[in-house]
């Protein structure tokens, strides 16, 4: 009877090592904190992240990315951002209209209301190597890449692909 017990007790411990190992570096869950990436999500939204994706493919305009900011004392925090310039490609955010290598883009996603200027430490620039340059959503209300800077590869820690939660709301986000 003991010996059965132990047999299934290792067989659930490999499960579960399995399933840390896959959580760790495969996929894994969040729970968005906060309305800087609103209103593509919500505070509370739980999001799906593959965390692997970046292995195969590059980061692209649009991707929705979990990170650690650039930021000394926030570091080990998690930040969810837009991906609005990739490495090589020239920004500039002007009276509230983003361009890329000089072309205005039709962003669709964020509110409809009028930008707040304010000052900013990056609002132009060429994205440096192995670097993204994120924003929120919620343009007005968002501590993102015009506060601190781009934001290194290495901090990404995977790319949102499906809000699971709630359920009215679930969604695969893509960009065209």
């Amino acid at each position: 009877m003991l010996d059965k017990a132990l047999k299934w007790i290792k067989r659930i411990l490999r499960v579960l090592m399995v399933l840390i190992l896959i959580e760790r570096f495969i996929f894994g869950f969040t729970i968005i904190q906060g309305m800087s990436m609103a209103p593509t999500l919500q505070n509370n939204d739980k999001l799906f992240i593959n965390k692997i994706v970046y292995l195969f493919s590059k980061p692209h305009y649009g991707d929705l990315i979990v990170f650690h900011p650039p930021i000394e004392e926030r570091k080990d925090e998690l930040f969810i951002k837009r991906i609005i310039a990739v490495e090589g490609e020239r920004f500039c955010i002007k009276e509230g209209k983003l361009y890329i290598n000089g072309k205005e883009i039709k962003e669709f996603y964020t509110y409809n209301e009028e930008y707040k200027e304010r000052v900013y430490k990056v609002t132009s620039g060429k994205v440096p190597k192995n670097m993204v340059f994120v924003m929120g959503d919620n343009r007005n209300d968002s501590n993102d890449s015009r506060c601190f800077g781009f934001v290194p590869k290495r901090n990404i820690e995977g790319k949102a692909n499906l809000r699971i939660l709630p359920l009215d709301a679930v969604q695969v986000f893509s960009i065209k």
